[in-house]
Formats: C-alpha cells, sequence, structure tokens
C-alpha cells in the first residue's frame, strides 16, 4: 500500500486518463491535417485499436502517454496542427522525408522534455520558432533541406545539450552566431546552402567534440580563424563555395588527424597545398578547385592515401609550367580507391 507521500506524488487514474485522451484527441488533429497518405499508415489511425499501439506511436508503458512520434520516409502530404503542442510527454519527433508544409507551430514550444526534433527533408517554411529554446534537454535539431527563412533566433542558446544542430539547405540569413561556440557537446554543425553572411567566428574553435564542420556554399568571409584548424576531432571539414580566403596552415593534417573530407573549392585560397593534409591514411576526399593555390604537390606522399576516393584541385596555380608537374600521376597508381580525378 503506497503512502500518503507516495500516493501525493502519483499521478491519479484520472490525470493519466485525461492527458491520455489530450494525446488521443491531438494526434487525431494531426491525422485531419494529412492530405495525402499513400501507404494508409495515419490512415489506420482509428479507435478499433488503441493510439498506443497506431502506427509510429509509442507510448510510455506506465503512463501510457506518447513519448515518441516516428512517421518518417512515409510520404505524407500535410502539415502540423496548433495541437502537436498538446503531446507534452514527447521525447522525439520524427517526421523526415515526407512533403509536410506551412510554418513549424508556436505552441510546439510546450514540448519540453522533447530530445530528438527531426524535420529534414520536407517543405517546412516560415521562421525557426523563438520557443524552441524551452527544449532544454534537446539533442538533436534537425531542420535541413527545408524553406525556413529568417536568422537563426538568439533564444536557441539556451540549447546547451545539443550534440547536432543541423540546418543545411534552407534559406536562412544573417549571420553565424558567436554562441554557437558554448555547446560544448556539439558534434554536428551543418549550416552549408543558406544565405548566411559575415565571418566565421573564432568562438566555434571551442567545439572541441565537433566531427562535422559544415559551412559551404554561404556568403561568408574573411579568414578561417586558427581555433578551429585546432579541432582534432574533425571528420568532415567543408567551407567550399563562399568568399574565404588567406592560407592554410601547414600543420593541417597534423592538428586534424581524423580528417576523412576536406572542402575548400571556390575561395579565395592562396598559398600552397599543406604537405601534413596528404599523410592522414583516413583521407577520403581532398576537394580544392577553383582557388589561388600555387607551388606543387608532395606527389610521393599522395601514394599513402589507400583510401582516396576523389581528388580535385583544378582551376588553381599549382606547378612550375615544366614536364614534371604530372609526376605526381605515378603515385596515384597506389590509390587504389580513387575514382574521381580532377585537375583540369
Amino acid at each position: 500500500m503506497s503512502t500518503p507521500l507516495e500516493s501525493a506524488t502519483l499521478p491519479s487514474a484520472s490525470a493519466n486518463a485525461s492527458g491520455n485522451e489530450t494525446d488521443r484527441v491531438a494526434l487525431l488533429e494531426l491525422k485531419k491535417r494529412i492530405t495525402q497518405d499513400p501507404l494508409h499508415v495515419v490512415g489506420s489511425w482509428n479507435d478499433s485499436i488503441r493510439f498506443c499501439s497506431w502506427v509510429g506511436v509509442k507510448c510510455n508503458n506506465s503512463t501510457k502517454r506518447v513519448v515518441i512520434l516516428n512517421l518518417s520516409f512515409q510520404n505524407l502530404v500535410g502539415s502540423l496542427p496548433p495541437s502537436i503542442g498538446n503531446l507534452t510527454h514527447l521525447t522525439e519527433i520524427n517526421l523526415m522525408n515526407n512533403n509536410f508544409s506551412g510554418e513549424i507551430p508556436q505552441e510546439m514550444g510546450r514540448l519540453r522534455s522533447l530530445q530528438y526534433l527531426k524535420l529534414s527533408s520536407n517543405s517546412f517554411s516560415g521562421k525557426i520558432p523563438t520557443n524552441i529554446s524551452h527544449y532544454i534537454h534537446l539533442r538533436v535539431l534537425d531542420l535541413r533541406i527545408n524553406a525556413i527563412t529568417g536568422s537563426i533566433p538568439d533564444n536557441l542558446r539556451s540549447l546547451m545539450s545539443l550534440n547536432h544542430l543541423e540546418l543545411f539547405r534552407n534559406n536562412l540569413t544573417g549571420t553565424i552566431p558567436n554562441w554557437i561556440g558554448n555547446f560544448s557537446s556539439l558534434k554536428g554543425l551543418l549550416l552549408a546552402r543558406n544565405n548566411f553572411h559575415g565571418s566565421i567566428p573564432s568562438e566555434l574553435g571551442r567545439l572541441t567534440s565537433l566531427e562535422v564542420f559544415s559551412l559551404a556554399a554561404n556568403n561568408l568571409y574573411g579568414i578561417i580563424p586558427s581555433s578551429i584548424y585546432n579541432i582534432s576531432s574533425i571528420k568532415n571539414f567543408s567551407v567550399a563555395a563562399n568568399h574565404l580566403h588567406g592560407e592554410l596552415p601547414r600543420n593541417l593534417g597534423i592538428n586534424l588527424p581524423n580528417l576523412e573530407n576536406f572542402y575548400c573549392g571556390g575561395n579565395k585560397f592562396t598559398g600552397t597545398v599543406p604537405a601534413s593534409l596528404l599523410n592522414s591514411s583516413r583521407i577520403q576526399i581532398l576537394d580544392f578547385p577553383s582557388n589561388g593555390f600555387t607551388g606543387t604537390l608532395p606527389a610521393e606522399n599522395l601514394g599513402t592515401l589507400r583510401s582516396l576516393v576523389s581528388l580535385s584541385f583544378a582551376e588553381n596555380s599549382l606547378g612550375n609550367r615544366k614536364t614534371d608537374d604530372l609526376n605526381f600521376l605515378s603515385f596515384l597508381a597506389n590509390c587504389t580507391s580513387l575514382k574521381m580525378l580532377d585537375i583540369s
């Protein structure tokens, strides 16, 4: 038998029943917003079975409240109702790879327990809701490949638990906030293919757990802060198609020992290609065309890159304009994984 104190801390049956009904109604409101359901996923949501057994819905075993809503890859067309904010026990929403449109409802700010918000590859528009800042437990914010506009709201600086900030391929503007450098657990920063301008904040160099650094295809200018070249955990580094300049540090390959892919094409970099960049056995892609690099490639190093898949350094000023400029090709014979070579 529960003590009076224990009974006071446990949710009553009536409270659970009320919450369960709230969840059921919210799901049915979402169903009404779905205009195309080719796989008949939400079409199967009806009271012939309990909503916790509906496709894509997972409930907590004890409270019977919805904790996960996963409708990814279902080819759904529709929009999100404000009532989705009533699913207050949600820890994960995954609507990836559908065709949801319209704005992300501000009411979603009520989902204080949310840890994963995955809305990528849809047609969401409007701005990033500022009250996403209430998601203090959020680990993944994935809004990639949508039509979201505006800037990154300063309110999001409170998301200190973030592991992944993925805003790739939207219509975002403004500058990259320096407070992102405070996200000490961040592993993935994907801001590529937007309309960000300004310089790259040096504070991003504090992201010592970062593995993916992707700022390509924006309107960024200036130099890359030296602090970023010292994030040894980086595997994928992409700043291509911006207006960046300066020289790559000679010890780049030493400071980034885990580097697998390096994209810096379509900028205004000068100087020589660091020989140290060709020392990493993990390198798969080296992409630095359309810059102002000079000097010669450290040819003998190329032969050690057994994982190299793609190498591009077209439209630079490399070489000494002598017949031995192409000697490096003989070393590439050892790169058995190489599939793409562009030296035009």
